[in-house]
């Protein structure tokens, strides 16, 4: 069983998000409900089209296809400065999740419209969220010259030179060419000074340049435009912590909490730091700390449950899990956290319960492109194998494996799965690789169990 772990979910709960969003802003699958400002918003100001454009997504939904491309058609030959129809048609296919209808449309409309540079966008999107870095930097440079020569919409043009240094900066942010994103961020951001997410990028970049000073300052704009975004001082803690330099992130968290004592985002984030330490005490009371301030803050509630799962204080976890999950049910952290917590219990109906939360969960999320479709297979998984369904839970984690899907915590899983089978060689070699590649996760303190019980044993090194 071949185990590269990807990210774990308990490290995604904690991580310190920037918020610096995708490439070029292409509307993604699931991110928001197409209206007419989604098709043709950055093509035109007025609303003079609205209704027809409403028309024509209704068609879309009732899957009358045809009805609705004639009608953007008809929109289309009405006004020349919206979207080519394939444009629109793909924007829409994308909406349900359809890629290669999607696809197709593009290509048609690279052909039926040659200097029009948004069908290259779309694919180089579509190229760098599918990781083809090189399909998308040639797309993106297609796109580049096409908008240069482009002169039917202002407005277009605008918005595909702003696209196309976004994506050619994230091409190069993932090339580690930092130089060359910072010319094309420098560009956004002279067309869009008031864009969160340019700051935020720049900031990455200048702190990559070894510009520190700089880098703290773009952050800071950000937050002055949006306060939302994080306190910039852990912004700049979780860039230092990915480089390693573990005392001057320590330094950057304190300067964080030192600005915003009593902000509860930034106690959690840096409890969510120093959960990633392993120092609980500081993170517990920390939370805690939130928690005064506001007895009903989600996000405390279910970092609570994390610190007590890794102390295996599975009551106490239970109690802040189970309240995060009657506060916000949908909030698939809570219920995925506590159906984990749950299934360690000795109470039959506790055990049953943590089933039907984990299978709710999977039938929920079960879907491509779901964030938390691993997760929850993976927690489902571990339920079936602590109710004593070990052939159900190797089944579903082979499958996330053979996706090289898993997390550190379904590494830990397949490991005492195999264990259970005396597979003990391949069980040591996944415990090592995880443990000394993550500093942290949920189940560690199992993990780093296992790896002692196997060392013990006959040919355990």
């Amino acid at each position: 069983m071949r185990t590269i772990c990807r990210q774990p979910a308990a490290r995604v709960a904690l991580s310190i998000v920037l918020g610096c969003g995708l490439v070029s802003m292409l509307p993604t699958v699931g991110r928001a409900q197409v209206t007419a400002r989604t098709l043709i918003g950055r093509a035109v100001s007025d609303d003079a089209n609205d209704k027809d454009i409403e028309n024509a997504i209704e068609r879309f939904k009732n899957r009358d296809i045809d009805g609705c491309r004639a009608i953007l058609e008809r929109v289309r030959a009405n006004n020349p400065k919206v979207p080519p129809v394939g444009v629109m048609m793909a924007t829409l296919w994308l909406s349900v999740n359809q890629l290669g209808p999607a696809r197709g449309e593009l290509e048609d409309a690279l052909v039926k419209h040659a200097t029009d540079p948004e069908a290259y966008l779309m694919l180089a999107d579509i190229g760098f969220q599918e990781r083809r870095l090189s399909d998308a930097a040639v797309l993106f440079d297609k796109a580049t010259t096409l908008t240069g020569t482009f002169a039917e919409n202002a407005k277009r043009k605008r918005d595909f030179t702003i696209r196309c240094n976004a994506g050619n900066a994230a091409v190069a942010e993932a090339r580690r060419q930092w130089e060359t994103a910072h010319k094309h961020l420098t560009a956004w951001l002279e067309l869009d000074p008031d864009s969160v997410g340019a700051h935020q990028r720049m900031g990455i970049a200048q702190f990559h340049l070894g510009k520190e000073s700089e880098s703290l300052g773009q952050f800071r704009e950000a937050k002055k435009l949006d306060d939302k975004s994080p306190q910039p001082e852990i912004a700049l803690a979780r860039l230092y912590d990915e480089a390693k330099k573990r005392d001057v992130a320590k330094k950057w968290i304190d300067a964080a909490v030192k600005a915003a004592p009593s902000d509860p985002g930034v106690l959690l984030a840096s409890a969510q730091w120093y959960i990633q330490q392993n120092d609980m005490e500081t993170a517990r009371a920390t939370i805690e700390s939130v928690l005064k301030l506001d007895a009903k803050n989600l996000d405390g509630k279910i970092l609570r449950g994390v610190v007590a799962r890794l102390a295996r204080d599975y009551k106490t976890a239970e109690k802040y899990f189970n309240d995060a999950h009657v506060q916000s049910p949908g909030n698939f952290g809570a219920s995925n956290s506590l159906a984990l917590v749950l299934v360690e219990s000795d109470d039959k109906e506790s055990r049953q319960r943590a089933l039907e939360m984990a299978e709710v969960n999977v039938a929920m999320n079960n879907r491509e492109n779901s964030p938390n479709q691993v997760p929850a297979l993976t927690t489902l998984a571990w339920v079936f194998y602590k109710l004593g369904r070990q052939e159900d839970a190797g089944r579903i984690l082979d499958q996330i494996a053979r996706s090289n899907a898993l997390t550190s915590d379904g590494a830990y899983y397949v490991a005492k799965l195999l264990a259970d089978r005396g597979e003990r060689d391949k069980a040591r070699k996944i415990l090592d690789d995880v443990l000394a590649s993550e500093p942290m996760f949920a189940t560690r303190p199992d993990a780093v169990d296992l790896q002692t019980q196997l060392k013990r044993e006959p040919g355990g090194k």
